[in-house]
């Protein structure tokens, strides 16, 4: 899969091409209810950005299942808000939707393209 074909490469190729090597986020208290979660995988462009994949998603980009225990460690969705607050402030629009989908979204809309 070359890098113009999928809107997930930057994540892929921060985590090493290996979800193992990212940062489960779990969200088992979401206050948002907007829409269902399974959690979230975390992982850091060169710059320090921090780039998120639903769980749900890749599972269905991959047909893996990501699981807690296997990724490198673990946040709270509660953790990750309080790490990440001034990014989040910057780069979020509203406090009434998840931080995470919202960073989701944005990614999306940058590079748009689905996984085959």
């Amino acid at each position: 899969m070359s890098q113009n074909d999928c809107k997930w490469y930057p994540f892929l190729r921060a985590a090493g091409g290996n979800w193992r090597n990212a940062l489960f986020i779990s969200c088992p208290d979401c206050p948002y209810r907007q829409q269902s979660c399974s959690g979230f995988l975390l992982a850091a462009d060169a710059d320090g950005k921090p780039l998120v994949m639903p769980v749900d998603a890749f599972w269905k980009m991959s047909g893996q299942q990501p699981a807690r225990g296997e990724c490198c460690g673990s946040l709270s969705r509660q953790a990750f808000e309080a790490t990440f607050s001034l990014y989040l402030e910057w780069h979020t629009s509203t406090a009434e939707k998840c931080p995470l989908w919202q960073l989701c979204d944005a990614h999306e809309a940058r590079y748009g393209h689905e996984c085959p």
